[in-house]
């Protein structure tokens, strides 16, 4: 137990390490939560995330820590993207670590009056996944709404899953609400 606590410590502090500003992401289900922090480090593109996924229904939880890369001039702040991995520290079937490659979308259009789109996927293949893990996914899909300069409510679903040997294990398939604040 002192590990997980001890690991949750790094997660919530690693993003700090960027000296800049960021954002904090929270996600609600009847049944888990998501939180991530992320910031980018000003003027070098570095995009640097950890979260945490907790699934009450499911006993399975998720860490996660990534890296990506972003236009560090942000010339085009209605299309935002990265590219890059994300470590998964697991439990669902059982305990599990997985470096997924992918990147994420948040496209925000000025001309939709706050409306935009989010999109996130991570995929470990088995060379990627260890332990008895053979493949892992993360997948976020989202509709936001810009309600504050610095604040987005959002509705989506994401599913977080990793593959054993012949089998499927769910840490989280859900539906979700929540916000992203930005600081």
């Amino acid at each position: 137990m002192r590990f997980k606590h001890g690991l949750l410590a790094v997660c919530a502090t690693l993003p700090m390490t960027a000296l800049a500003g960021g954002s904090l992401d929270l996600s609600l289900s009847d049944t888990s939560v998501r939180l991530e922090h992320e910031a980018v480090r000003v003027g070098s593109g570095a995009h640097i995330t950890t979260g945490l996924l907790y699934s009450e229904e499911r006993q399975s939880y998720a860490f996660s820590a990534g890296f990506n890369a972003v236009d560090a001039t942000l010339s085009n702040n209605d299309l935002i993207g990265g590219l890059g991995f994300k470590g998964f520290l697991f439990d669902a079937q059982e305990p599990g670590f997985a470096i997924g490659v992918g990147g994420f979308l948040r496209w925000q259009p000025d001309f939709m009056n706050g409306l935009g789109t989010e999109a996130n996927l991570y995929y470990a293949p088995d060379i990627l996944s260890f332990k008895d893990v053979t493949a892992f996914h993360e997948i976020i899909a989202r509709v936001t709404y810009k309600v504050l300069p610095q604040g987005r409510v959002f509705v989506g679903w994401h599913d977080v899953s990793g593959y054993y040997t012949g089998t499927q294990a769910t840490v989280d398939e859900t539906f979700h609400i929540g916000f992203r604040i930005s600081y």
